[in-house]
């Protein structure tokens, strides 16, 4: 797909023929776009899980948008910032009798860099270093490596697929799902009981 093709003709393209090439493009271009969204709108308000969810589903997140977008109304990407701000916000009203398990407002930087070691990570936020000591110190080895894998075995700016994160540990996507926000509960009420503010 040449990159002159503008964002309105490859929308056309992904809506008339559900072209795949032009519908890899606007996710090329886009991406950056939806992850920034998602950091301003996701981070204060859902859980790690919430977020790695809404992240996870960027690809048809941006086909949707690319469905119903009006190119009389917006640019593009006017449109799928608006799109994926209401996505968080949604998310976050579903959710808003619900005590987020591990929000992002101290861990944001988790989707910042991916070349600091976890123990240098650990110094970053020390809410989140409460978080990963427990997990390193008092988990067993699958536990860690489900951890590890899904914050710190991804590629810059991104979360590991939950997909990835299965094949790596031997378990299927839902089970490392599981297993990840059990162990989120278990700390969160750890932390609760040891009257450490979230």
């Amino acid at each position: 797909m040449k990159q002159t093709i503008s964002d309105t003709d490859l929308t056309k393209l992904v809506k008339e023929t559900n072209n795949n090439e032009a519908l890899i493009e606007l996710i090329n271009r886009h991406s950056g776009i939806y992850i920034d969204m998602v950091k301003r709108f996701g981070f204060k308000s859902l859980s790690l899980s919430q977020v790695g969810d809404i992240i996870d589903e960027k690809d048809y997140n941006i086909y949707k948008a690319a469905i119903d977008y009006d190119e009389n109304r917006a640019k593009f990407s006017t449109h799928l910032a608006t799109k994926t701000k209401y996505i968080c916000l949604t998310e976050k009203t579903k959710n808003k009798n619900k005590k987020p398990q591990v929000t992002y407002e101290e861990v944001d930087f988790f989707l910042e860099s991916k070349d600091n070691s976890p123990e240098e990570y650990c110094m970053l936020s020390d809410y989140f270093s409460k978080v990963m000591n427990i997990i390193l110190n008092k988990e067993n080895e699958k536990t860690k490596n489900i951890f590890l894998q899904r914050y710190f075995g991804g590629s810059l700016n991104k979360l590991k697929p939950w997909s990835k994160v299965s094949k790596e540990v031997g378990l299927s996507s839902q089970g490392c799902i599981n297993i990840h926000n059990r162990t989120i509960k278990k700390i969160q009420k750890k932390l609760e009981n040891e009257r450490i503010k979230l």
